[in-house]
């Protein structure tokens, strides 16, 4: 058996990202943490530590001299002599490992130096061990199997960069006397010396002011804001255009969106069905907590606020409640599942949104990874993630009233009164249906005699067939498609459709017609005295017993008739073959590729199932003025209900809170040890403490405002988001895989500072860009460059693309049709909906096909960074979309004032680029218009909206291009 297994490959990137540090001596511990134990955790552990595939483990240096089966895997100070290196390298047949192809070469360098070095592995202390206040039982309890009863963290994990003390750190001095404006820049500039690079030049003005509008507000700066910067000449010009920008309204829009990525804010959810049959489970009122935000932005709210009234806004007292309520939109517009049957998964997979948006979000560590087990790479163990699941096990859904407690009671009891006489109605049709298709079950053989005369040979007409034998159409013809079905199902069918390929005869058909009539009632009568009986054994069950429904078929076995308290009863069903028959003609169509999550009412009904007027042409007189009477009523309920009251989605925490039991291999079926609600083992100080008011997320806020390393992550996306990278490239993941900062010194400058500041995001902002190297121009260095290719060190500015939505209000704006409206609810992004872009309807179930074409992250995880793309797709928007015929038309009008052609490209010009047109623009766009591209693109328009083709149509793209593509185009260039 091979000794060393490659079970659970890592992408390089990430191995790469985790070995990001400074160069260290291989005989130091430094250097086994950030390049070695990565290569062996992300290579190794999964099959070399419990399962001890041929008989080897590599987690520890001990285990590594004993070997496996082979003989010892190291030998320290003779890499070449050693088998790990023998079977990294390749160069032993019998021990090529890992199985999913060779380490990259510097990983098995590292490996090769730490080994000659004396193969350092640091000692993990006893002393040195973090357990919950629930002491494990057992090491066959623990989620990882047969891991020890306590799990360790060395003082080497709690050293790891991100979870060290901010102490702000000494200013360097740098040999750019004259270069740096601030602080920041001195970081910069000395990071720059070092490697010896130097920053380029500052920019232009206009650069300097268009990339200042579309940092803070996603918009352009007006031609009267840039000649106003333009001819200000004082030392504070540019501070005066940050604090215009951070004053405006229009800043909270699109900061408040940049937040709402790691929120993963969504209108909908995408695997819910809706109770009251809308398909997605809507969230009519989600604008609110996405209002919250942009306004918590342009209030400048302290961090700590901010933070606090997401995780626990109903627990903040009574003092401004209402207006923190909002807030709790980023737990309650999380996603709650569709079950599907399997309730507990469809809990745990609520609570591990919740863990990861809230840890990746706030705390930038990706502690859903210690779901199944222990964390692969950070010093989290499954444990601690029960404890935080815990939390959101006692958290529930719930809707807060904005309105008076009389405008609530009067409305829930007037849907209470709509709701019963639903119930009532859905009750009595059901009935009434079930009754029915047994009825008409008695006449199987005489429809199926009927459909041998119009489907065997020789074949009668349809209508000969109904009139002469008194039989119902509709009834009639859903027999002639169920006999043709092929027999997937169940094989019942074969002989009836063997008889008919055959020219069965008369005799044959009223055989076997017969027989499946007989065989119908029986499943029928088989089916009720199943149900029967299960209701009995559910009766018997004591509280707490778990049901599994539907049974695992077949499973025709007697079960016990007394059960305990957490048990699983199984329950009796059907064969198979009996059980699909039954659902076919009783229930439901099957049909191939269904569904479960799809809504009932599109599932076409069974055989002889009938609803709606189908149902009611079949009733008897006396039972349909019942059902007119009631839907009568109903309507008159509703025409006297008021309007629903405002509401808002949030959270609330459960009467009797409880903890929660680790799952092990994160199977809620198999539950291991409780765990008590507790913050993170590594970012306490000694065993962590306990989580005991209600749900625990009040705690959890303030346990989260303590922690170095929530400071450092908020920090970092400000940051991002002015650079287009991090100092921290991996905003969400500040973990072991996550990257190293470029300018650690510099990141807790600034987060000493944002903490000096009293958490204020818009001081941050200011600090940041007021700084040199925030006002970088963008100019290429061939020396800089073949050194520092990304621009990680930041010796200029790097160009980036424009968002979804800077690109989309840009557009209107430059065409003057913006909407400034702030807040309300959302709307899609319809061609002529004028408002900004963070206003459009954000569904996780179909989002929206301009948002997906221009990189818009998923609403269903939290996002850590846009990606940039470049397809056609998005050509053909700015050239072929409605949206963009429109704006270039509203353009057209805005510039047609001009007195001439040179006029009104020069302020076409003025108003996309902010600039004036050079000579040769000038030339090109007079001679592109002499062709008269607008003749051609009005005919076209003239042909769409008439209904026509013809020459128009085969005309069009040149049109669009002429007419609106060069605005797009200018509105596509990204921000400098």
């Amino acid at each position: 058996m091979a000794w060393l297994l490659l079970a659970l490959p890592v992408p390089l990137a990430a191995i790469a990202a985790a070995q990001q540090s400074l160069v260290t001596a291989p005989q130091s511990v430094e250097f086994f943490e950030a390049r070695v134990r990565p290569v062996l955790a992300s290579n190794c552990y999964e099959c070399h530590t419990d399962q001890r595939n041929g008989g080897l483990r590599v987690d520890s240096r001990e285990a590594l001299l004993k070997g496996g089966r082979r003989g010892p895997a190291i030998v320290p100070g003779d890499p070449d002599n050693s088998l790990l290196m023998q079977a990294v390298r390749q160069t032993n047949d019998a021990l090529k490992m890992p199985k999913g192809g060779r380490l990259a070469p510097a990983e098995i360098d590292a490996l090769a130096e730490w080994i000659r070095g004396g193969a350092v592995w640091p000692a993990a202390p006893p002393a040195t061990t973090v357990s919950t206040s629930v002491p494990r039982a057992a090491a066959s309890n623990t989620v990882a199997g047969a891991r020890a009863a306590a799990y360790a963290i060395t003082p080497e994990q709690r050293a790891f960069w991100s979870f060290q003390p901010i102490r702000r750190p000494a200013v360097p001095a740098v040999s750019h006397g004259t270069w740096p404006k601030s602080d920041i820049d001195r970081f910069i500039v000395a990071k720059l010396e070092h490697e010896g690079l130097a920053p380029v030049g500052a920019a232009d003005k206009l650069t300097l002011i268009r990339r200042a509008s579309l940092d803070l507000t996603g918009l352009p700066p007006t031609p009267e804001e840039i000649d106003a910067f333009d001819k200000d000449d004082s030392p504070e010009s540019f501070a005066k255009v940050v604090d215009r920008l951070l004053a405006s309204p229009h800043y909270g829009e699109t900061w408040g969106r940049l937040w709402l990525d790691v929120a993963r804010f969504g209108e909908d959810d995408y695997r819910s069905l809706d109770p009251k049959g809308r398909g997605h489970n809507p969230y009519p009122n989600a604008y609110l907590y996405r209002d919250w935000v942009v306004k918590a932005f342009n209030d400048d709210m302290p961090y700590d606020h901010f933070v606090k009234a997401q995780l626990a806004g109903d627990r903040l007292g009574d003092d401004g409640r209402a207006r923190t309520l909002p807030a709790l939109g980023f737990l309650g517009l999380g996603p709650w599942y569709y079950d599907n049957g399997a309730v507990e998964i469809t809990r745990a997979d609520e609570r591990h949104d919740r863990v990861d948006v809230v840890s990746r979000g706030f705390l930038g560590l990706t502690v859903g990874c210690a779901r199944c087990h222990d964390h692969k790479y950070d010093p989290i163990p499954a444990s601690d993630y029960y404890a935080l699941a815990g939390v959101f096990l006692n958290t529930t859904y719930h809707e807060y009233a904005l309105a008076p407690k009389k405008v609530v009671d009067d409305y829930k009891a007037q849907d209470k009164k709509i709701e019963n006489k639903e119930k009532l109605l859905d009750e009595f049709t059901k009935t009434e249906s079930t009754q029915l298709a047994q009825t008409l079950a008695l006449q199987a053989s005489k429809y199926m005699r009927a459909a041998w005369r119009v489907t065997g040979e020789p074949k009668e007409e349809v209508s000969k067939v109904v009139d002469a034998e008194k039989l119902d159409f509709e009834l009639f013809d859903r027999w002639i498609k169920f006999l043709a079905k092929p027999p997937r199902f169940y094989p019942y069918l074969t002989k009836w459709q063997t008889m008919l390929t055959g020219g069965g005869s008369k005799a044959e058909a009223q055989k076997l017609a017969d027989q499946f009539q007989a065989l119908l009632l029986d499943v029928l009568f088989e089916r009720k005295e199943i149900t029967e009986e299960n209701d009995i054994i559910k009766a018997k069950a004591l509280p707490g017993t778990r049901k599994k429904e539907p049974a695992k078929l077949p499973s025709d076995f007697v079960t016990n008739d007394d059960f305990c308290p957490g048990c699983s009863l199984e329950l009796k069903s059907l064969p198979i073959e009996r059980q699909n028959l039954w659902t076919d003609v009783f229930q439901r169509d099957l049909q191939e590729g269904f569904d479960p999550a799809q809504q009932m009412d599109r599932v076409k009904p069974g055989l002889l199932v009938f609803r709606g007027w189908g149902l009611e042409r079949q009733l008897a007189a006396d039972r349909r003025r019942y059902v007119d009477a009631l839907r009568q009523d109903i309507e008159a309920l509703r025409k006297a209900q008021p309007p629903r009251f405002p509401f808002v989605h949030g959270v609330a925490d459960v009467e009797e809170p409880v903890n929660l039991h680790i799952s092990k291999r994160g199977n809620p079926f198999n539950p291991g040890d409780e765990e008590p609600r507790h913050f993170l083992s590594v970012l306490s100080d000694g065993p962590p403490s306990g989580f005991t008011t209600g749900s625990g997320r009040l705690e959890l806020a303030e346990a989260i405002l303590r922690q170095p390393i929530a400071m450092r992550v908020i920090v970092n996306r400000v940051w991002k988001g002015h650079f287009g990278t991090g100092l921290v490239d991996t905003p969400s993941n500040f973990g072991v895989t996550g990257e190293r900062p470029t300018h650690p010194e510099l990141l807790d400058y600034l987060a000493q500072s944002f903490i000096d500041g009293g958490l204020s995001i818009k001081k941050l902002h200011r600090e940041i860009m007021l700084a040199a190297v925030y006002q970088l121009g963008a100019a290429h260095d061939q020396k800089n460059f073949e050194k520092d290719s990304g621009n990680r060190l930041y010796w200029r500015a790097t160009r980036h693309r424009m968002t979804a939505e800077q690109i989309r209000d840009s557009v209107l704006f430059v065409s003057g049709a913006l909407d400034p409206k702030i807040g309300g609810p959302s709307a899609p992004l319809t061609p002529s909906y004028a408002r900004r872009t963070v206003y459009g309807r954000v569904s996780r179930y179909k989002l929206d096909e301009y948002l997906q074409l221009f990189d818009f992250p998923s609403p269903n995880l939290s996002a850590e960074k846009r990606f940039a793309t470049t397809v056609p797709l998005q050509r053909l928007f700015f050239l072929n979309s409605d949206f963009m015929q429109q704006q270039g038309e509203l353009l057209a009008k805005r510039v047609a004032g001009e007195a001439t052609t040179t006029g009104r490209v020069q302020k076409a010009y003025r108003l996309i680029f902010g600039r004036a047109a050079t000579d040769a623009e000038v030339r090109a766009a007079i001679q592109y218009l002499s062709t008269e591209p607008m003749k051609e693109y009005e005919e076209r328009k003239a042909a769409k909206e008439a209904g026509g083709a013809g020459r128009a149509g085969k005309a069009g793209k040149a049109g669009q291009a002429g007419g609106a593509g060069k605005t797009a185009r200018a509105a596509q260039a990204g921000r400098a």
